[in-house]
């Protein structure tokens, strides 16, 4: 080794200032809204498809099919907002772009169980416990993005 080279990987210097490593609560909330992005997406299309083979004819075909694409384009907003809040948080953007689509999913998944609970129609069966699920991990997904260790790595990656 010459004298005028330097090793590649050379400790930080004190103008310098470490990146702190992404923290374990950013990495769950990315990890919890996966199954979000995806039910989101199996849903919009199962029920856009629902629709389009619904009998009928005429105007009254035209509106059942028009409130599947409806919701289909909602679902799919939904999917590409969550895709990109889960790539903003975990490259350290910050926590905005997650929060949107999982405060959404969570509000949804509490009028749901609300309204279940107060007409008592809450059973176990998988097409009612798989969407509270969801809901549920939205719900933890947003406590953490929005946690006191996420929001300091935030702050510090912007500054």
């Amino acid at each position: 080794m010459h004298p005028e080279e330097e090793p590649e990987s050379s400790p930080p210097t004190a103008g310098e200032a470490a990146v702190p490593s992404r923290p374990v609560v950013v990495t769950l909330a990315v990890l919890l809204m996966v199954p979000a992005v995806a039910v989101w997406l199996v849903a919009g299309i199962a029920f856009f498809l629902a629709m389009l083979r619904t009998e009928g004819s005429g105007i009254g075909r035209l509106l059942v099919v028009g409130i599947g694409g409806a919701v289909l384009a909602l679902a799919l907003l939904v999917v590409f907002l969550a895709s990109l809040g889960m790539m903003m948080a975990w490259q350290g953007d910050g926590a905005a772009g997650l929060v949107v689509p999982a405060g959404f999913t969570f509000g949804i998944f509490v009028v749901v169980i609300v309204t279940l609970l107060t007409q008592g129609k809450l059973t176990f069966e998988p097409t009612m416990v798989t969407p509270l699920v969801v809901g549920g991990l939205a719900g933890v997904s947003l406590a953490l993005v929005c946690s006191p260790p996420a929001r300091a790595w935030f702050a510090g990656r912007r500054a």
